[in-house]
């Protein structure tokens, strides 16, 4: 139901991917033009600049609102779809499904889908211009460009060790977050009970240990995630330092231009940051 909504936000999405990737190389331009003293050239590049910079942000805003307005459309039809379909399901499901875990599929799942959904065209975006990225470093310079990506590997190596660790950790989080929220709404839902029992330290302690352990997974959690972010940065550090040494070398020896190095250290920056 919401397909021109979704093909508008991937349109956007990748109009602003092909002005960033447009950013770096008239950058490279301008500079070359500066240091061979080409004043027209250069005005003229800055002039392009400007407009391809202006329709990047416009771009990416469009693109960023049409993506977020897509999934609350999405989640909202789903919610509704979801309570109608409560109203419908058997009493004998009813009374062998805690309610907690109810509320949990209700609210917990449906957040997690709303931000895959947000994410969804940014991904897209992304992944054209990591593809872009690398089309443009081989045919400006192979040798170089083959220089810089050789950190690709190491990255791929080390996320092929990551990924199963990871997935095992995000699911016991989320499953460890169902469970204290299933905890959570069915004491709030049977206080009056547990109240007339005089269970409240019982429950209290059957609830803290929950939490406990919902603390400790998301601990977990963020830990694994957290492993990525330095090696990354280490990864972009080892690739823009191979274009400075070599990049810098050529440059030196007449056979780059320098704003074709600055291009590539631009590039590069942006090549990781997904």
């Amino acid at each position: 139901p919401h397909k021109k909504a979704m093909f508008t936000a991937q349109a956007a999405v990748l109009v602003s991917a092909a002005c960033s990737l447009a950013i770096p190389k008239l950058t490279g331009a301008a500079v070359n033009f500066a240091v061979k003293h080409d004043p027209h050239a250069l005005d003229r590049t800055l002039l392009i600049f400007a407009a391809v910079a202006a329709g990047f942000a416009a771009a990416f805003f469009a693109g960023e609102w049409l993506s977020a307005r897509l999934a609350q459309r999405i989640i909202f039809d789903i919610r509704r779809a979801m309570f109608s379909h409560f109203q419908d399901v058997s009493l004998s499901f009813m009374d062998k499904t805690h309610v907690g875990r109810i509320m949990a599929r209700l609210q917990g799942d449906v957040n997690a889908l709303q931000e895959f959904l947000e994410s969804m065209n940014g991904a897209i975006g992304d992944f054209v211009t990591l593809v872009g990225i690398t089309i443009v470093l081989l045919t400006t310079d192979l040798k170089l460009g083959l220089l810089t990506l050789t950190v690709l590997p190491a990255l791929i190596a080390i996320r092929a060790v990551w990924l199963p660790f990871s997935k095992k950790s995000f699911r016991v989080a989320r499953d460890a977050s169902s469970t204290a929220n299933s905890a959570l709404a069915e004491n709030i839902n049977g206080i009056r009970t547990v109240q007339e029992t005089r269970r409240e330290a019982l429950n209290f302690e059957l609830y803290k240990a929950k939490a406990l352990e919902n603390f400790k997974a998301q601990v977990g959690a963020s830990w694994m995630t957290q492993i990525m972010v330095p090696t990354v940065d280490v990864l972009t550090g080892f690739a823009m330092a191979i274009v400075v040494v070599v990049g810098g070398e050529a440059v030196l020896g007449g056979r780059l231009d320098v704003g074709v190095m600055v291009a590539f250290i631009l590039y590069v920056q942006r090549f990781f940051e997904p």
